[in-house]
């Protein structure tokens, strides 16, 4: 069974992947209260017995957390993006250091949410990377930003030039506001609505940003343009 959204389907299937009963438990509550919108179709309480439901029901979107006994959260983002690449991953955890920002996102994770994120959020981020998106945590994008060498003052003038002003010199304007509102984990309608362009027009730019930037997706699009300041 294909794990990508079909268009005649609008129910996501969601699977829950965290060692505590209880935090499960709330988040089946919090997709109990959007049963129009998502549907949990498994749950597992580490990354091994994970991979092996996901085998059997083939979720599109993923809820995990990172501190779990067996295999952890970012291992087994690893093995699903290696085993069934379509899956989307939202790391949804109480981690918030930046070795386990980049880690998660390196691993192949498309969204990153922390838990205590509210409900109607939670499932905001879950429809809207489901339908292509990337979302970061505004905590966590001010930890990205916190790590970033800030640019040379005036006594520095001859100091080396930030990296993105030296690597990124050829995105356009137009490239930098796509750039920007799929920081802000815009869907690809929803950047065609705010720039008024079509949907084929935002591929094309998605396929040059992609390309100048040297990533294979938004995922990294956005965490780029976050930790170099290109936009």
């Amino acid at each position: 069974m294909d794990s990508k959204i079909n268009p005649n389907d609008s129910i996501i299937r969601v699977m829950i992947v965290d060692d505590s009963k209880l935090s499960r438990m709330s988040l089946k509550t919090t997709l109990n209260t959007a049963s129009e919108q998502v549907s949990l179709v498994a749950e597992a309480g580490d990354g091994a017995q994970a991979l092996e439901l996901i085998a059997i029901h083939r979720p599109q979107v993923v809820l995990m957390d990172i501190g779990m006994p067996i295999m952890d959260g970012i291992r087994a983002t690893w093995k699903v993006k290696e085993l069934y690449p379509d899956t989307l991953v939202i790391m949804l955890t109480s981690h918030d250091s930046e070795q386990d920002v980049l880690e998660a996102f390196q691993a192949g994770a498309h969204s990153y949410c922390l838990k205590e994120t509210p409900p109607a959020m939670l499932i905001h981020v879950i429809v809207s990377t489901a339908h292509g998106a990337c979302w970061i945590d505004p905590q966590i994008a001010r930890i990205v930003m916190s790590h970033i060498t800030p640019k040379p003052g005036p006594q520095d003038s001859n100091a080396a030039k930030p990296e993105s002003d030296i690597q990124y010199p050829l995105l356009t304007e137009r490239e930098r506001e796509v750039l920007k509102l799929i920081t802000e984990g815009k869907n690809n309608t929803e950047i065609a609505d705010v720039l008024s362009i079509s949907l084929n027009t935002v591929k094309t730019h998605l396929k040059n940003i992609f390309q100048k930037l040297d990533v294979e997706d938004r995922t990294g699009a956005a965490l780029k343009a976050l930790k170099e300041r290109i936009i």
